[in-house]
């Protein structure tokens, strides 16, 4: 169970006017359950920052955790190219998964007061 202004802030800020509402469980994912990706994701963590005053460690790395908004040229040719090189290959190349944060790192870092 989450706490209860965590619970309102989500809503607010994850679920249009238009959702029912949702119950938010720990083990939800920012990612995964809600889409969240790039420019998203910094408004999300922005907001969340100020309401909870919360700090951000030096070890959080955005970039191990969430999806670009959207792909750069390179990074379509990134992906082109690997495809290509795998089917060359014959075998699959995965990206690498991304770390994602959970409702629950988000509960830890009001508590705490840095998100890590």
């Amino acid at each position: 169970m989450i706490d209860n202004k965590l619970q309102i802030f989500l809503e607010k800020e994850l679920l249009s006017k238009w959702d029912k509402r949702l119950v938010f469980t720990p083990d939800m994912k920012l990612h995964k359950d809600f889409g969240l990706v790039g420019d998203d994701v910094d408004d999300f963590l922005i907001h969340f920052i100020k309401e909870f005053n919360i700090s951000v460690s030096n070890d959080f790395n955005f970039d191990e955790r969430f999806y670009p908004e959207a792909y750069t040229l390179n990074a379509i040719f990134k992906v082109i190219f690997n495809k290509a090189k795998s089917l060359f290959l014959q075998k699959t190349i995965q990206e690498p998964e991304l770390k994602d944060l959970s409702i629950a790192e988000l509960q830890e870092a009001i508590k705490i007061g840095v998100l890590k």
